[in-house]
């Protein structure tokens, strides 16, 4: 049986995301139990660019925004079942995997998607990654 999405349309409130948003879009919206995550990088609380040049730091907050993101609405880190994350470089490729171990210790994890891109938003950013979650699945 297929379950129908039901439930109203909540935005997750700016002030509970990772950093205020000067762009027009929303770091999560949350249908039900579903919650679809903005691309997320590695920008902190101030706006500020964490690890110039350094994938694994800007992986490790990139994590930190969707995890903020997924608390937010609700949920956990393991409630998500989807990434796609968009690398500058193929060579980044480890530092995201370990970051991504790290969070998953069990091995419970989202199904992923990597695509290499000629640039991303800001300058200095090595990857961005988008995610979707199903809140309370584990």
């Amino acid at each position: 049986m297929i379950e129908t999405l039901t439930g109203k349309k909540i935005i997750v409130p700016t002030e509970q995301g990772p950093h205020p948003l000067p762009w027009p879009y929303s770091h999560g919206v949350r249908v039900g139990n579903m919650l679809w995550i903005a691309g997320q990088v590695a920008l902190d609380e101030e706006l500020r660019l964490i690890g110039p040049g350094d994938p694994e730091a800007q992986a490790r907050q990139t994590w930190r925004n969707i995890k903020m993101v997924v608390e937010a609405a609700g949920g956990k880190i393991t409630d998500i079942v989807r990434v796609c994350t968009y690398l500058r470089d193929l060579s980044a490729m480890d530092a995201v995997h370990k970051v991504r171990r790290e969070l998953f210790p069990d091995r419970d994890y989202p199904v992923a998607t990597v695509v290499q891109v000629a640039a991303l938003g800001l300058p200095g950013l090595e990857l961005e990654t988008e995610a979707f979650a199903v809140i309370g699945c584990s």
